[in-house]
């Protein structure tokens, strides 16, 4: 129950939902109170009577009224300082300058918000503006000269935590203002370049539901500026000494006549410079440079590729990027095995026997015994264990190379075994079949690890001769898949030529082979070439992971032809290749007994890092609670690890342990082996210590300093999300009036609860105080 008074007073009953109770125990009071003044007449006088009589109504009076639980209220309006989020972004891209000689793009957002006569200044003069500035994440926000403050100081360059634009953050931090006032907006200063993985549709969506629109505040040109720049780099993470490193550049050539020429080059220790020209699309694509370096001193090397700069470059910080390559001196072990001593056989064990980085053994299992001797050129059984319990010798081998060979050469358990090599030990298994006995294929053995499934001859046509090699005989040409060519750190064994347009031309003038044998790939397999037309009929080269290693398809028994007029230069760089990518997985650092470091050698910051140990399959006498760690320490400080990972076995995978560490900061880091046992069994072998393995942590490959063009739409869907509006730098003055006019008055009410009030129950005992004295002055008891 309400009554309204005038000045927006009002008194509110409580309690009125017991009306009637309390009206019944008033007039219980009423009437008993008139007994007592009828009793005490006769005693006192007409006047006394009523006086106390009066005194007893109002404190009756006063209490069945606070049993109606009163409560007087007051409203009133009044004009409440809204709160402003003033969002400065300072990520690396702030410091484009888009015109020459004029202020970078940080400069013109804090110009927007410095000084009293700065279009954005209304904002702190109306409400209360604080400010943050954010990158990869926001700064706690405080008060708006703070922000000024730290906006003049200059941007450092490399700063891998500016590397980054995230607006998310800023966001997020707008949700957090205290509700004791209103917050009328979020104004967000941006080039618009948001590329921080992740989405932020859910906060936009919170600030949407709270009401709280955001201003975008577009600063710099959507137009880009003159620039070259490396907009990205690839490279093996390692490779062994003395072979070469394919270096792959993308080009940013903004600002370059189309047709003309700009060098390229890249710088490397201890030897000259790799230069090459590299002409400008005249349609805007980039171009890209390729290096093949050779490396001969182990250890890690930075190579570093450089673009000239454009005609009045914007950005002189994004012409060069480094990156790292891991030079090791392990020699591959290969085991090639064969039926018969056929001519695929001796040309790569001829190859690969002269390869200094390989270490080649080899079985045929028929072959005519040398003239007068009865000694055989090679062994002619697969190696066998020592006793059933020993680990199985074809763990010691890095690849096996498996040609035509009879079924009866490869029986069950010898499928079994090759099985175990490729998912549990991780090696690479390569299949050479032949026109002899490629039906064995079909078996049950080897069906789980052929990348192809039901593999077949494919047709050749007698009549039709190759024009560029008449004196061949007839076959099918080779061709890689699109797009295999332009990721050699891949696929390392389709590079053919000094570049990916060297590499096609290469393919491109290789014999036919007569005789390929074909499949549909797996859905785990990559397709790695196939007869050009002819695609429908499978994969002639193929590859996929299988377990912890990998097999490869090569359908063919030919590839010796490719030396034709060339020699060993097609032939062995690619069977070479394929060595080299079989051992591409081996753990970074070892001795014989185990082999350890992270599965990735270089991992961008903030990435998960796998870390795994692989014991060797000869070493016996493994105790049961074999216990496994991994510290990982700063290169620079290997004084307290960074962190401690502890290596857990693989289910299905003997001798193998594996953990994650977290993501770390950029730097270069080592790892150790901590496994006291291990140790131990390494000394009593004469092993030597266990090495530390390399870890580099690089910063996150971001476009934020070669995307450089400020970005309008995605700033307009933000706004449209959450109610606002985008304005150009140079509307940035019409904003402060838009906020203003959503600031509106408060409605505010003050409710004073009467029943309980000190007040009240002074008055009702000052009621009984007076009605008492006076009762007593009469003579009553």
């Amino acid at each position: 129950m309400t009554f309204d008074f005038a000045g927006g007073r009002k008194l509110l009953l409580a309690g009125s939902e017991s009306t009637g109770l309390w009206l019944i125990a008033g007039a219980l009071a009423l009437a008993l109170l008139l007994v007592l003044y009828r009793e005490e007449r006769r005693l006192i006088s007409r006047r006394l009577g009523l006086g106390l009589l009066g005194l007893r109504l109002l404190a009756a009076a006063v209490l069945v009224l606070a049993l109606f639980e009163p409560i007087a209220a007051r409203t009133w309006r009044e004009a409440v300082r809204g709160r402003v989020l003033i969002a400065v972004d300072d990520s690396e891209s702030m410091a484009t300058v888009d015109r020459p000689g004029g202020p970078s793009r940080l400069e013109i957002a804090r110009g927007l918000i410095d000084g009293p006569e700065a279009p954005l200044s209304r904002l702190a003069v109306d409400h209360e503006a604080r400010g943050t500035a954010f990158a990869r994440e926001a700064r706690p926000e405080g008060p708006l000269p703070d922000l000024v403050e730290s906006l003049r100081k200059p941007l450092s360059s490399g700063d891998s935590a500016r590397s980054t634009t995230d607006w998310g953050s800023a966001l997020a931090l707008a949700l957090k203002m205290p509700d004791d006032a209103p917050t009328l907006g979020l104004v967000l200063l941006t080039d618009g370049r948001q590329n921080a993985e992740g989405d932020p549709s859910p906060i936009v969506d919170r600030l949407a539901a709270r009401g709280i629109p955001v201003y975008p505040v577009l600063v710099g040109s959507t137009q880009p500026p003159p620039d070259s720049a490396i907009a990205s780099i690839q490279a093996p993470a390692g490779i062994n000494k003395g072979e070469s490193a394919n270096v792959s550049a993308t080009l940013k050539l903004d600002g370059f006549p189309g047709g003309s020429e700009v060098r390229v080059t890249l710088d490397r220790p201890g030897a000259s410079p790799m230069i090459q020209g590299v002409r400008v699309p005249p349609d805007g694509s980039r171009p890209t440079a390729t290096f093949r370096v050779p490396l001969d001193e182990v250890g890690t090397v930075p190579l570093t590729v450089s673009v000239e700069p454009a005609p009045g470059d914007a950005r002189p910080d994004n012409d060069r990027k480094t990156v790292a390559v891991r030079v090791a001196d392990d020699k591959a072990r290969v085991l090639l095995v064969d039926g018969e001593a056929r001519w695929e056989f001796r040309y790569l064990r001829n190859a690969l026997s002269r390869d200094p980085r390989v270490t080649l053994d080899a079985i045929v299992f028929h072959q005519p015994s040398s003239t007068g001797s009865t000694d055989l050129s090679y062994d002619t059984a697969w190696p066998a264990r020592a006793d059933p319990g020993s680990p199985d010798p074809l763990g010691r081998y890095d690849a096996i190379l498996v040609g035509d060979v009879d079924p009866a050469d490869l029986p069950a358990e010898v499928w079994a075994r090759l099985d175990a090599y490729v998912a549990g030990r991780g090696g690479t298994l390569a299949i050479l079949p032949g026109p002899r006995f490629w039906p064995s294929l079909a078996g049950e053995g080897p069906r789980a690890l052929l990348p192809v499934l039901e593999p077949r001859p494919l047709a050749v046509d007698p009549d039709v001769t190759d024009p560029d090699h008449p004196a061949m005989p007839p076959g099918l040409a080779l061709a890689p898949a699109p797009g295999l060519l332009d990721t050699p750190d891949v696929w390392p064994m389709l590079q053919l030529g000094e570049s990916p347009e060297g590499s096609r031309t290469a393919w491109a003038g290789l014999p036919r082979l007569p005789w390929v044998a074909g499949g549909q790939a797996k859905p785990s397999a990559t397709v790695l070439a196939s007869a050009p037309g002819r695609e429908g009929e499978g994969a002639i080269l193929a590859a996929q992971p299988y377990g912890l290693g990998k097999v490869l398809w090569v359908g063919t028994d030919a590839t010796w032809r490719w030396r034709f007029r060339v020699g060993d230069e097609i032939h062995h760089r690619f069977w070479g290749q394929v060595v080299r990518w079989a051992g591409s997985d081996n753990l970074a650092a070892g001795n014989r007994v185990v082999r350890h470091g992270p599965l990735k050698a270089r991992v961008e910051e903030g990435e998960g890092i796998k870390l795994q140990a692989r014991v060797a399959e000869d070493v016996v006498g493994l105790p049961a609670d074999l216990l496994i760690a991994a510290r990982i320490f700063r290169r620079d400080s290997q004084t307290e690890a960074v962190a401690v990972v502890p290596l857990r076995p693989v289910p299905g995978q003997p001798r193998v342990f594996e953990g994650a560490a977290p993501g770390l900061p950029e730097g270069p880091y080592v790892v150790r082996l901590d496994a006291p046992q291990l140790v131990t069994i390494s000394e009593n072998l004469g092993a030597g210590p266990i090495p530390e393995a390399p870890l580099e942590v690089i910063p996150r490959d971001t476009s934020e300093r070669v995307e450089l063009a400020a970005s309008r739409d995605p700033l307009e869907r933000l706004a449209a999300a959450t109610g606002g509006k985008v304005f150009t730098e140079q509307e940035a003055a019409n904003l402060p009036a838009l906020l203003k006019a959503r600031s509106k008055p408060v409605e505010r009410t003050e409710e004073t609860p009467l029943w309980d009030h000190p007040g009240t129950l002074i008055l009702f005992f000052t009621i009984l105080t007076a009605e008492w004295i006076l009762r007593k002055r009469a003579g009553l008891p």
